[in-house]
């Protein structure tokens, strides 16, 4: 669920997002999203951005073509009261948490790893703070992406990167509850 960037920004992260194995990519437009878009140019992101993706499918073998959703804003997102096992949103609020410890504590409380898992990832400026309140009432865990403040494309690769990581990335292997991730 990713706020909507300006210029290229957005169709590199389109790219690299299918490169690693996204499923869905949610485009929202937040009070502090620079590119805001009109219905009709709208539809035609959405093409642009699907044949972005097929060419990223394209270049990392995967036969997984991603959904891209219209782009809507993060009430009309909200509203729609899409579940997944997991949501995470990338924060720099103090009380965030890193991305490892919200999946032990999910294992721990369930006893088994997320099904799925989605990433909220604010605009330039991150979202404002009724928007994160907002989400965060969904269920939403604030996590933090480290002591630097990253770009939003960044961010969202960051994250993306580090659940591929923790979870196995596609295979049987999972860091979250190991003492030392690398052993």
């Amino acid at each position: 669920i990713q706020a909507v960037l300006k210029g290229r920004a957005m169709e590199w992260l389109v790219q690299k997002a299918t490169e690693l194995g996204v499923a869905r990519i949610v485009p929202i437009t937040a009070e502090r999203t620079v590119s805001q878009l009109d219905s009709g140019g709208a539809v035609g992101r959405r093409e642009k951005w699907r044949a972005i993706a097929v060419e990223g499918i394209k270049q990392c073998g995967s036969v997984w073509l991603p959904e891209i959703a219209l782009p809507m804003t993060v009430s009309e997102h909200l509203e729609r009261r899409e579940r997944s096992d997991l949501v995470l949103v990338a924060s720099l609020q103090p009380d965030a948490r890193h991305p490892r410890r919200c999946l032990e504590s999910f294992v721990s409380a369930r006893g088994r790893f997320p099904e799925s898992v989605s990433v909220w990832i604010g605009p330039e400026g991150d979202f404002t703070r009724v928007e994160l309140g907002r989400i965060v009432e969904t269920g939403a865990w604030p996590v933090t992406l480290g002591r630097s403040v990253l770009r939003s494309e960044t961010a969202a690769l960051y994250l993306i990167s580090v659940l591929q990581y923790e979870l196995g990335g596609g295979t049987e292997e999972s860091t979250v509850g190991r003492e030392d991730p690398e052993a």
